[in-house]
């Protein structure tokens, strides 16, 4: 599916990188996947485009659910893959997107501009208000997974032992007597979000030194992790694959600063009026969008060197989606 002029000038001023991902497919048109649950939903003749992020998870859960609804009999054509949070969001809330997944974390921080401290502990409560509030901006929440993409800080396993950090108290106490070894690797966003880096010092009470913070890609943090070259602390999710395969653990959140980060299909409020049929796709593939399951269809991504169109379709096809 090509981006339209109107797209091309909305991406521009919000200085966006699009790319199209995976495989994609040509679109459904013309009659469902031929088997499986979402082979009886009909939306032959509905036209979408479904958005990403560019990171791992957020292209699998894209491409999940591009094949999803091409499996109804719907056009969909590639997946859009957008650089940055706030920019998958504005194309979504200007029109040029129909639907991404998002986090319900994200939602309360960056995009209803709520502080971390105030959401609400509740993983059922903090969805709620997101989803109430948002109503407003036009953006409707299907229900939310159980998988929980928090943020989270990790070392490698057996480090942690050695400096005495199992917990992120226990590291901002490092940053007090060894800012060295305590330094950290995050990825751009993380940098500067306030449900990151700057709310987590704040949180925790700490002020590591910006000479002992590296930027880094995201993916490339576990293996710098590992080795200990770069940093001896790093950025990572709950749900990244390369977590186990760099033998790294995750440091306790002891004092609760990450809020929860339960994935929903987020969609534009008169697109979902228009395809009710949207929330008998996606629902039932939200509740098996469990942490293990996300995390290890990661795995096979970025340890496994699969193809995240081609990962988005094996799950469809082993959870009975597709035949």
């Amino acid at each position: 599916m090509s981006i339209r002029p109107k797209m091309l000038a909305v991406l521009a001023v919000a200085a966006l990188a699009v790319t199209a991902c995976g495989g994609g497919g040509t679109g459904g048109g013309g009659g469902g996947g031929g088997g499986g649950t979402l082979g009886a939903i009909d939306l032959s003749g509905a036209t979408f485009r479904v958005g990403s992020k560019e990171f791992t998870e957020q292209k699998v859960l894209g491409e999940i659910a591009v094949k999803a609804l091409e499996a109804t009999g719907a056009d969909v054509g590639r997946l859009i893959s957008i650089t940055g949070t706030t920019n998958v969001r504005t194309a979504l809330t200007a029109g040029e997107l129909d639907m991404y997944w998002e986090y319900t974390g994200t939602g309360w921080s960056t995009h209803l501009r709520h502080e971390t401290s105030q959401a609400p502990k509740d993983p059922a409560a903090l969805y709620q208000a997101v989803a109430t509030e948002d109503k407003k901006n036009n953006i409707a929440w299907l229900d939310a997974a159980p998988l929980n993409n928090s943020y989270a800080v990790a070392t490698a396993a057996g480090r942690d032992g050695q400096l005495g950090v199992k917990t992120l108290s226990e590291y901002a106490a490092l940053v007090a007597r060894d800012q060295n070894a305590a330094r950290m690797c995050m990825a751009a966003e993380f940098r500067t979000r306030d449900d990151g880096w700057p709310g987590l010092e704040k949180g925790y009470g700490f002020d590591l030194p910006d000479a002992n913070v590296a930027e880094v890609e995201l993916s490339l943090i576990p293996p710098q992790v590992k080795s200990g070259d770069t940093c001896g602390f790093g950025e990572v999710t709950t749900t990244d694959g390369a977590v186990a395969a760099n033998d790294l653990v995750i440091l306790e959140d002891d004092k609760q600063f990450f809020v929860n980060y339960n994935a929903a299909m987020t969609i534009r409020q008169d697109v979902l009026d228009k395809n009710p049929k949207l929330a008998e796709v996606f629902n039932p593939i939200a509740k098996v969008l469990t942490t293990d399951a996300v995390r290890l269809l990661n795995e096979k991504v970025d340890v496994g060197g699969e193809l995240p169109d081609e990962v988005a379709e094996q799950f469809l096809r082993d959870n009975g989606f597709i035949a």
